[in-house]
Formats: structure tokens, C-alpha cells, sequence
């Protein structure tokens, strides 16, 4: 894992934040916080993509890694329509269970 993939840039209105994310437990840290601050504008850098975090999903709107409903927040990427949730964009869940749409 490089560097630029250990950190997580988050950028919102009320400033931004830079974190590590090496672990499981900086990421989980990383969730937690998002969860608490994330508004509208709100980006999040990790892995070397840029999120555009959106508060509010559709009730229906569902993951496009995990095909789980998205929950209160959703990220997609580029603006793109396709949402997914935070708990894949931040590595919560192993691919093994990604793929097999299993929740951890």
C-alpha cells in the first residue's frame, strides 16, 4: 500500500481534515467522523479516488459494489448517479464478501 493510499483527505464547508488509513481501525475512525460532519459539497480522497458524498440517499438507492441499501450517505464518484456506501468506499467490508454480497 503506498502512502497516497494510507490517507484520507476529507474536504467539506466547514474545513477539511486529513487523516490516516492504514488499518481497519483508522478507517472505522474515518466512517465515524464522515458520518458526524458530512454535508452538502463534501468530498472524501482515499485509495486514490475522490468521492462527492451526498447526505439523504433515496431510501431505495442501493451500492454498486455491494448491492446493500446506501443508508443515510451515499459517494459516488465524478458525480456520477451511481451510489455507493460509505462502508465500501472506505474498506470496511473484505472483497471476498463484496463479491459474494454478504454483510460483515
Amino acid at each position: 500500500m503506498s502512502n497516497e493510499s494510507s490517507i484520507a483527505h476529507v474536504h467539506g464547508a466547514s474545513g477539511a481534515f486529513v487523516v490516516p488509513a492504514h488499518s481497519p481501525y483508522d478507517r472505522q475512525l474515518l466512517r465515524e467522523h464522515i458520518e458526524l460532519i458530512a454535508g452538502s459539497g463534501t468530498t472524501l480522497t482515499i485509495d486514490g479516488t475522490c468521492w462527492q458524498l451526498t447526505r439523504g440517499a433515496a431510501a431505495d438507492a442501493r451500492c454498486t459494489a455491494c448491492a446493500r441499501r446506501v443508508g443515510r450517505l451515499s459517494c459516488s464518484r465524478n458525480n456520477e448517479t451511481k451510489a455507493t456506501c460509505i462502508d465500501c468506499v472506505t474498506g470496511k467490508r473484505s472483497r471476498r464478501s463484496q463479491r459474494n454480497g454478504e454483510h460483515v
